[in-house]
C-alpha cells in the first residue's frame, strides 16, 4: 500500500469549535483528530460500504503522527 494514499488536511468544520485534522485514504475520510475535550482525540470512521478498514499499520500511524504535529503546530 503506497504511503501517498494517505493524506491529511487541517480544517475548520461546523460541528467543532477548534480546527481538526482530517485523515484520508485516497478520497475517503478515515479519521479525524481533534482537541475538543482538551486532550487529543481520534475518531475513526467506517468505510462507506460498511466493511472494516484493512490499512497498513505503519503507514496509518505515520499519517496520524504527521496530522498530529500539524494540528498541534509542531514541526517534525
Amino acid at each position: 500500500m503506497p504511503t501517498y494514499l494517505f493524506r491529511f488536511t487541517i480544517a475548520s468544520v461546523p460541528d467543532r469549535q477548534e480546527v481538526v485534522a482530517e485523515i484520508f485514504f485516497g478520497d475517503i475520510q478515515v479519521a479525524e483528530l481533534n482537541t475538543e475535550s482538551g486532550d487529543l482525540s481520534i475518531e475513526i470512521y467506517p468505510r462507506p460500504n460498511g466493511k472494516p478498514w484493512c490499512l497498513d499499520a505503519e503507514q496509518f500511524l505515520q499519517a496520524i503522527m504527521e496530522a498530529r504535529m500539524a494540528l498541534l503546530g509542531k514541526s517534525s
